[in-house]
Parts: C-alpha cells; sequence; structure tokens
C-alpha cells in the first residue's frame, strides 16, 4: 500500500515537472523566435539601394577624311561629302573632324545646356585644307589654345568661318568661367594668333543661289531630290520607298557619283573659291535637266504662291525677282 503511494507520488510530480517544462517553454518559444530574428536583422547585409543617377560622357573620335569625301570637276571644284560622318566643311576652305570628351550629364543634371557646360576632358580639331589636292592638315588644340590666352575660361563652342579680307579663316570660340560669364574668342587659323570678337563682319562669301521662289524645289523634290547650295537625295522620298529619277545629265555627264547620291548619303557642293553663285546657277539648272535637254526651265513664284509666265533663265533674273518677293513680302507685313 505505502509504495503503491510513493509511486504515485513520483507519477504526480514527475507529470507536474513535465507540465512545467512544456508550459515554460510555450512561454518562452516566441521571445526566441523574436530574439532569433532580431538577431538575424542585426547582422544582416546592408540592402543596396541601386540609384538611377549617373555620370554619362560624349566622346567624338576623328574620321578618316578621305573615306568621307570626294573630289571631282575641272579644278575638283565640286566636292561630294558624305552626310552623317563627324567630317563637316568649316568655313569655305577647310573640312575639318573632332576629338573630344566631354560629361554630358551628372546625377541626372544636363550638361549639354550651355549655362551647365563642364570643360571638356580634350577637345581638339583637325583642319583639311582642301584647296590642296593633298589636303595639308593642321590640329588645333581648343582647350590649350584658350588656356594660353586666359586661363580662367574653357571652351563650350566653336563655328569656322572664312572671310574675303584678311584674318582670312578664323575659328570663332565661345568660352565660358566657372561663374558662367561668356564671351567669343577669335583664332587666325593662318598666323595662330587669339583675340577677342569685338564687332561682326560683312566681308563673308556670299550665300546661295537656294532657289527661293522658284518652281525648282517642287521640281526637285518630286524627282527625289534636295537643291539649292547643295545637291543630294531627299531621305523622306527614300524612306517612303520611291524610286529616285537618275534620268538628268549630272550623272550623264558624272556616272560615277551617280549611287554616292541616290543610294548613299552623299551631299554635292561647290567650291565657293572656283565656282561663282552665277556659275553654280548655271550648273544646277543643267544637271537637274533631264539627259540630253540643255537647261531646265524654272519659273518664279510670287509671295502669293502664283507662279510666273516668265521662265527665269539667268542668275540675274533670278536675283531680281527673289528681291522683289522679298519687297513685296515686307510692304504686307508692314501693312
Amino acid at each position: 500500500m505505502v509504495q503503491e503511494e510513493n509511486d504515485l507520488m513520483k507519477n504526480i510530480l514527475t507529470n507536474k515537472r513535465a507540465f512545467q517544462f512544456v508550459f515554460a517553454s510555450l512561454i518562452l518559444i516566441p521571445f526566441i523566435i523574436v530574439g532569433t530574428v532580431g538577431f538575424q536583422q542585426l547582422f544582416k547585409e546592408p540592402e543596396k539601394v541601386e540609384y538611377s543617377e549617373k555620370v554619362e560622357y560624349s566622346i567624338e573620335k576623328y574620321h578618316s577624311v578621305k573615306e568621307n569625301v570626294y573630289f571631282f570637276g575641272n579644278q575638283r571644284k565640286f566636292v561630294l561629302l558624305r552626310r552623317g560622318s563627324n567630317v563637316n566643311f568649316g568655313g569655305e576652305f577647310y573640312l575639318y573632324t573632332t576629338e573630344r570628351k566631354v560629361m554630358t550629364n551628372k546625377y541626372g543634371v544636363d550638361l549639354t545646356k550651355r549655362k551647365n557646360m563642364p570643360k571638356s576632358d580634350y577637345w581638339k580639331i583637325r583642319l583639311y585644307d582642301y584647296r590642296t589636292e593633298d589636303l595639308v592638315v593642321k590640329e588645333v588644340d581648343l582647350n590649350k589654345v584658350v588656356a594660353d590666352y586666359d586661363s580662367n575660361f574653357f571652351p563650350i563652342d566653336f563655328k569656322i568661318f572664312t572671310y574675303r579680307d584678311n584674318p582670312k579663316n578664323t575659328i570663332n570660340i565661345e568660352v565660358k568661367d566657372n561663374q558662367g560669364d561668356r564671351k567669343i574668342l577669335i583664332l587666325n587659323i593662318d598666323s595662330g594668333k587669339v583675340g577677342v570678337v569685338n564687332q561682326l563682319r560683312s566681308d563673308m562669301y556670299e550665300a546661295g543661289p537656294y532657289f527661293d521662289y522658284t518652281t525648282l524645289d517642287q521640281y526637285a523634290r518630286d524627282k527625289g531630290y534636295v537643291v539649292g547650295r547643295l545637291i543630294t537625295s531627299s531621305l523622306p522620298f527614300k524612306e517612303e520607298g520611291k524610286v529616285i529619277d537618275t534620268n538628268i545629265n549630272l550623272f550623264e555627264e558624272y556616272p560615277e557619283i551617280e549611287k554616292k547620291i541616290t543610294e548613299g548619303d552623299w551631299s554635292l557642293y561647290p567650291q565657293v573659291e572656283y565656282v561663282t553663285l552665277e556659275e553654280w546657277y548655271d550648273k544646277v539648272l543643267y544637271w537637274m535637266a533631264p539627259k540630253g535637254e540643255e537647261k531646265l526651265t524654272i519659273y518664279g513664284i510670287d509671295s502669293k504662291g502664283q507662279v510666273s509666265d516668265t521662265p527665269l533663265t539667268t542668275y540675274a533674273e533670278y536675283q531680281a525677282w527673289v528681291q522683289k518677293q522679298r519687297s513685296e513680302r515686307n510692304i504686307n507685313k508692314t501693312n
């Protein structure tokens, strides 16, 4: 009897301890879980934040001039230039290509606007004198040219000009300092001297003719060309899948340039030193005429859009017509 009581008491105590252990465990488990999660969070690696802002650069590299330029005609009077290349006309006597690295965006800020433009890491121009058969080359370091003249400024833009009087060939360099002040410096390409632009010059070569106020523009567009101070194929015309009309005197006289203009992206220009405005006017009317015809007949279009009955057969007639239309347009604006 006594033994049975002792056994019963042991079972009760054992069950009680088990109950206490289970009860204590149930109480502690949430704290253990919370503590474990907290411990893991404490030693967890920081979450990587992806920033959309970045620094961007524009990089220009020198292009081969010989691959993008083609000369033809007597005295190499005419030039074909491939569009879209980093080879451009600089004034009337030079072709140029550039080498440059400049920051264009920093942490979302657009640096292409003049007020925000930074100094280029480097900026050089190669000038090719296309009056010379071997394309005499000259290199200009814009950063150095400006720094040597005034170290407080740096270049942000440039344009190349050709004049009839000295200095004939210049690079007009727009410069800026860190406070945002801007001015124009002028580099004499021939002498290398630098100065400040004081006034606009009036001795530039006359532009044109652009065949304004004439029927040539629509005639050329219908055939797939853009004609004015240049002759080139119309990109929209080609994008529409239309076939360019190649039945023109230009390709009869110079068949080697047909594919460059009609299938490629080449534009034809005159060399102003050798081709007068009158000669270019006559050349365009001959070249754009159907093969075998002596000259294309074009007519004036007045300021109201009406086509004249009188053909414009000479450059002098064209000049007089354009001047008349411009005068009438100015009178109409005044009234």
